[in-house]
């Protein structure tokens, strides 16, 4: 019996042993994953408005220049459409133009000057049926003309390409090499010229003109454009 009772007891720890060696090797157990970093998607930052930079309006013979410093941010031509221009000027003046209608005569049909301060866009209304079935260009009839009447407006600079302003002295306009009383034209002097391809039988350069206040001796308006003339009625 003793024998018997030994080998059961063996048998026991046995399995015991068994048991205990399996329970010393536990399963492994997979580590917890991070978290997610969620993807930030990037804010659209509003695109910086090009005419805010605008500090100087520069009078051409073709063109009106918008410029930041030197640069020209953007370009308005005399023979675009008045109302885009006068669109373009209301926000980079920030308020709209006092317009003033006129009557035309002879040389000239009826208009609306629109006028922020010393600066004029003038409207003109030439018949676009006769424009297009007579061959009209902006040479003859242009959409719309400018004037400066003052340095400034609204803070914006007023001058021509070589730095001519309305109100300088007229001796000092006189000086520069641009300055040019050869060149005949009806209203003022030239101060810039651009020549053109046109018709054999028609001037060749259109130009920014200044004419002269006599009472004081100074520049009393720039503008453009201005059409070369073989005489004036």
């Amino acid at each position: 019996m003793r024998r018997t009772r030994v080998g059961i007891i063996g048998v026991v720890v046995a399995a015991a042993l068994v048991l205990t060696g399996c329970a010393a090797e536990p399963a492994p157990t997979r580590a917890p994953s991070p978290p997610a970093t969620p993807v930030e998607t990037p804010t659209p930052t509003p695109s910086a408005d090009p005419l805010a930079s605008v500090d100087a309006l520069v009078v051409r013979p073709t063109v009106l220049e918008l410029r930041a410093g030197e640069e020209v941010v953007e370009t308005l031509d005399y023979m675009s459409e008045p109302a885009a221009a006068v669109a373009t000027l209301t926000e980079l003046f920030g308020r709209p133009p006092v317009d003033e209608e006129y009557d035309g005569g002879n040389h000239r049909p009826d208009g609306i000057f629109h006028a922020w301060g010393d600066f004029v866009l003038d409207e003109r209304f030439y018949d676009e049926e006769r424009r297009q079935r007579d061959g009209y260009d902006w040479l003859v009839w242009p959409r719309f003309a400018v004037y400066f009447d003052g340095p400034a407006a609204e803070g914006i600079a007023l001058r021509a390409h070589d730095g001519s302003q309305a109100g300088e002295a007229w001796s000092a306009l006189a000086e520069r090499p641009s300055f040019d009383p050869e060149l005949w034209v009806c209203v003022g002097t030239s101060i810039e010229a651009e020549t053109i391809e046109v018709p054999d039988d028609r001037a060749d350069r259109v130009n920014v003109v200044a004419t002269e206040d006599e009472e004081d001796g100074t520049v009393r308006w720039i503008g453009a454009p201005e059409m070369e003339a073989e005489g004036c009625a």
